[in-house]
Formats: structure tokens, C-alpha cells, sequence
């Protein structure tokens, strides 16, 4: 009985870890995000060293 309690806990820690990682995939962001927020900053920091 105790065995079962404990694989039934296991697999809503499962479940649980699962929803998250999927959610933290949807809010990440896509490869062409990435790369305008680089450029951004690289472009700002460029017009900071020449001031």
C-alpha cells in the first residue's frame, strides 16, 4: 500500500515537472527574437563607446 502512495506521488511530481517545462518552452523565445535582441544590444552599446 505504502508503495503504491509513493508511485502515485512520483508520477504527479512527474506530470507537474512536465506542465512547467512546457510551459517555460511556450514563454521562451524564438531563435529570430534572440537574434534582433542581440543586435539591439550590440547597436546600443556601440552608440554608448561613442559618446
Amino acid at each position: 500500500m505504502v508503495t503504491y502512495v509513493c508511485l502515485g506521488l512520483l508520477f504527479l511530481f512527474v506530470i507537474i515537472k512536465a506542465i512547467s517545462y512546457r510551459a517555460q518552452r511556450r514563454r521562451a523565445p524564438s531563435p529570430d527574437q534572440l537574434s534582433k535582441l542581440v543586435l539591439s544590444i550590440l547597436k546600443s552599446s556601440g552608440q554608448r563607446d561613442r559618446e
